[in-house]
């Protein structure tokens, strides 16, 4: 089986290496297991299925958007918005050629070379064309690539766990209860099989404790069958009054009976993703969720087949609710085909892939079949290419749909309701869309995913390992990093789920109490009491103010940064290579007042006016987010300035005295909330918005807004957004 599953999946490879490969079948992708006759599968298999290339639209242009993206967009913006260079909307009026020209000799400052002739062109129409669009009148559907998409290795463990392991039972007590009524014995115990039948508490009884009138113990027992009786004050035996299981006792009366079934650990969904590569993100882009880097290396086949094969071994050892049918069934190979196949392929198979899984079970065994399975690109990736719609676009599928719901809302594969609601064409409407969305969204299992989106959103997922100095690093241990990251996501789930709340300016200014003793030195009170120190919302947490700090001092840069381009997505252009760095200054000095240089200095004010003055509002927590009042023996000056918090270049002030502050000050804007929409929207569809987008974005921001900052119907909106279900053809 092993060499020739590999082989199969080096098929894999021309199909991440390139996104837009056209995948043969329209809802289908191409399937590494072995046909019937033992061969690879023919590249024509589904090939009615595969849309015509007359239907396809022809896209515009990309090179323009593409170089916008490279040149301009870190000075104005991703949609032309401004940064720290000028908005690009409302040029309408402008001539082509003269903004031509100005491009050409002086666009970008640090390189006016780079973009000449008919590249400042192509790039005025752009700004021209797009960017002067009156949002109200443009096309609100996007433009994303059909495609397909790599699972994560969240995503692929947390399906295995969920397609095999999902009725898992866990290792609970046992539990003994004891009604007396009218009797009121001195003491109670259980006596059984299970611990040798003592007559006495002193011998061994299963002592049982009186909580409201009723007697309860528990016990950890091996599985199997056990008999038991209550033993009254150790004289009186009687069998349980409330468990109808019984077997006669030999004395003319009945012992009670208590099954317990084996159970295990549920597997950790990690240990499925053993050797995979972690995702790469490129620069700006904080999800795992990026499209476009999802390749496949030989490193990934690997790790892929051989979590493949331990993942059916142990599946198949285990058992469970997700077999279809028994082995030795004259019918169960066809059966664990198809009905396995379309769970872990998350929709129908094709005839091909039927006929070919089906040989497999009943030639070389279950296990084999269902390696193959999960080694195939139709468990690996998830598509989304669509079928025409008649007017130039792509509409997904029901089951890429289906897909695409529980990915973002549940961060794994679809269950058995939504996959039904795809078949029967319910996902084809946007009414039977949002009520699934509705569904998922209430269900607790949302809050998983929602939690992977805010430490990426936050951009502190790689606390646990960060280092802090020597003299730091004891109160900043493993366990107080990972209580810490655990306080962020389930902050996050409770805002959003709260049914009194929802709000996204919960987030911002929220009071939350200190979760557990771990916790309770870094913050300086003790579980269960409210957060000190006026800290509220996300930016009170040290999960951040750590992230955004050095490892043995505080980070006004840093932080700053972090509410510019996390909070308020602001992008600011790279420094210059001749920056340099802080001069040396007094040692005694506050960092406040080394770093007050950079406002001082005219070459660095361009940039440090938005970062410093908004950071020093945090000099009041050190390197690890714990509460201080000097630094170096001197008096911390407190508060900051949120400038230009609707735009760089604005020129407004609003000066804030603590985080608490600064969080309403945030919650209070129109550019937190609209930042944070995209932020959303950009994990949910895998790529980042563009100048094709512009309305799409636009559109959601407005939304939100619109909602008061409604969290939940935030995630509604991105799934009934248009360019969550349609796609174009991709450019050559």
């Amino acid at each position: 089986m092993r060499p020739l599953a590999l082989l199969f999946l080096w098929s894999l490879v021309g199909c991440a290496e390139s996104p837009g490969v056209d995948v043969p079948g329209a809802a289908y992708l191409p399937d590494a297991g072995p046909g019937a006759d033992g061969a690879a599968p023919r590249a024509d298999d589904d090939a009615a299925a595969l849309p015509p290339g007359s239907d396809a639209a022809a896209p515009p242009p990309a090179g323009a958007a593409a170089t916008y993206a490279r040149l301009c967009a870190a000075c104005h913006g991703p949609l032309g918005e401004g940064g720290a260079g000028p908005a690009l909307t409302g040029l309408g009026d402008r001539d082509r050629a003269t903004l031509a020209d100005r491009i050409a000799r002086t666009m970008p400052p640090t390189d006016p070379t780079a973009c000449e002739g008919a590249c400042a062109d192509d790039l005025a129409g752009l700004i021209l064309d797009t960017f002067s669009l009156d949002p109200g009148t443009c096309d609100a559907a996007g433009a994303l690539p059909r495609r397909v998409r790599l699972l994560t290795r969240r995503e692929y463990a947390s399906s295995l766990r969920d397609l095999f392991f999902f009725d898992q039972v866990e290792c609970q007590p046992a539990r003994f209860t004891f009604d007396p009524g009218d009797r009121q014995p001195g003491t109670v115990h259980v006596a059984g099989s299970f611990n040798g039948w003592p007559g006495t508490l002193a011998a061994g009884g299963l002592a049982m404790a009186r909580v409201d009138g009723v007697y309860v113990a528990t016990a950890d027992l091996p599985a199997g069958r056990h008999s038991y009786k209550f033993v009254l004050d150790e004289r009186d035996w009687v069998p349980d009054p409330d468990n109808p299981l019984t077997e006669p006792d030999g004395f003319g009366g009945h012992n009670s009976i208590i099954e317990v079934p084996p159970c295990e650990a549920p597997p950790d969904p990690a240990a499925f993703t053993a050797g995979v590569p972690p995702e790469t993100r490129p620069e700006g882009f904080a999800f795992e969720t990026h499209v476009a880097s999802g390749r496949v290396t030989a490193v990934h086949l690997e790790a892929y087949l051989e979590n493949a094969e331990r993942a059916a071994r142990a599946a198949l050892a285990r058992g469970g609710r997700w077999l279809p049918c028994a082995a030795a069934d004259a019918g169960c190979p066809a059966r664990f085909a198809t009905e396995v196949g379309a769970r872990v392929f998350r929709r129908p198979l094709t005839e091909a892939e039927a006929a070919r899984y089906t040989a497999l079970a009943r030639d070389e065994g279950q296990e084999a079949a269902l390696t193959a399975l999960l080694a195939s690109p139709g468990f690996l990736y998830r598509s989304e290419r669509g079928v025409p719609d008649g007017q130039g676009r792509y509409r997904l599928t029901g089951h890429e749909v289906a897909a695409a719901l529980s990915y973002f809302l549940w961060g794994t594969t679809p269950d058995a309701e939504l996959l039904a609601a795809a078949a029967d064409g319910r996902l084809d409407t946007e009414a039977g869309l949002a009520a699934e969305a509705r569904r998922l969204i209430a269900d607790p299992r949302a809050g998983e995913a929602l939690g992977t989106f805010a430490v990426q959103w936050l951009g502190v997922e790689a606390l646990p390992t960060a280092a802090k100095s020597a003299e730091l690093a004891p109160l900043f241990g493993d366990d107080v990093r990972q209580a810490l990251l655990d306080q962020t996501r389930d902050f996050v789930r409770q805002v959003v789920f709260d049914p009194d709340d929802g709000r996204f300016a919960s987030l911002l200014t929220a009071a939350w109490p200190v979760p557990d003793a771990r916790l309770a030195a870094l913050y300086g009170a003790p579980a269960g009491a409210p957060a000190p120190d006026g800290r509220a919302g996300v930016l009170g947490q040290a999960s951040v103010l750590a992230t955004y700090a050095h490892s043995d001092q505080s980070s006004p840069i840093r932080r700053g940064l972090f509410v510019r381009q996390k909070l308020l997505c602001q992008e600011l252009p790279p420094p210059p290579p001749n920056a340099g760095g802080v001069p040396d200054v007094d040692p005694r000095a506050t960092t406040r007042e080394r770093f007050r240089q950079h406002t001082d200095d005219p070459f660095c004010r361009s940039c440090h006016q938005y970062i410093d003055a908004v950071g020093f509002g945090f000099e009041g927590f050190d390197a690890i987010g714990r509460h201080r009042t000097t630094e170096n023996g001197q008096p911390i000056e407190g508060g900051g300035d949120m400038n230009d918090l609707e735009g760089l270049g604005a020129g407004t002030s609003a000066p804030y005295a603590d985080l608490a502050t600064l969080g309403a000050l945030l919650a209070e804007s129109e550019a937190a909330p609209a930042c944070f929409a995209t932020r959303l929207r950009r994990f949910a569809l895998g790529a980042r918005e563009g100048a094709a987008d512009r309305c799409a974005v636009l559109a959601l921001q407005r939304r939100f807004l619109a909602s008061g900052g409604d969290l939940r119907d935030l995630l509604l909106a991105v799934v009934t957004a248009p360019e969550f279900t349609t796609r174009v053809e991709e450019a050559p």
